[in-house]
């Protein structure tokens, strides 16, 4: 009897042996008078046309705020101070495979937005509870709970 209560368990525990990858992706919350700052994707094979906040994934033995710091000079021609970036927003979303979204603020930056970047035609800016209609979906999402004050959200939300 023991050995067939301890099978089902071994099996289950080798299942679960295997590491669980997780992609992760940082985004930048740019904000500005009420306004966030958005890019319109371009060249990426992934949404393209659509806007979302400045981002990029986490390279191996990359921090977040280094993480952040490369993305707003590759992405939007600007230079944050590392110590000037903070957590905004945490989304986990498990609608494919399973991505972790940092959402990270700045408390100011050197240099100017707007100009189209190798990920974007075109930056602008958007109020907060205002959001452009062409957004990508989770990007809306996580902003929108940010904009309302949750610090964590999941995508898409429980019981959808």
């Amino acid at each position: 009897m023991a050995k067939a209560l301890t099978q089902p368990a071994a099996a289950d525990a080798a299942r679960h042996g295997r590491h669980f990858q997780l992609i992760v992706d940082v985004h930048l919350l740019l904000l500005r008078d009420g306004d966030v700052l958005l890019g319109r994707r371009a060249n990426t094979g992934y949404g393209d046309g659509a806007y979302e906040p400045p981002s990029g994934r986490l390279a191996e033995r990359e921090t977040l705020v280094e993480a952040a710091v490369r993305v707003a000079a590759a992405q939007v021609g600007i230079a944050l101070d590392p110590a000037r970036v903070s957590l905004a927003h945490v989304m986990h979303d498990v609608s494919g495979a399973g991505r972790m979204a940092f959402f990270l603020t700045a408390g100011g930056w050197q240099g100017d937005t707007g100009a189209a970047t190798k990920s974007y035609s075109d930056l602008g800016w958007f109020p907060l509870s205002d959001l452009p209609a062409n957004m990508i979906d989770r990007a809306r999402v996580a902003v929108r709970n940010f904009a309302a004050g949750a610090r964590f959200s999941t995508y898409p939300a429980f019981g959808m």
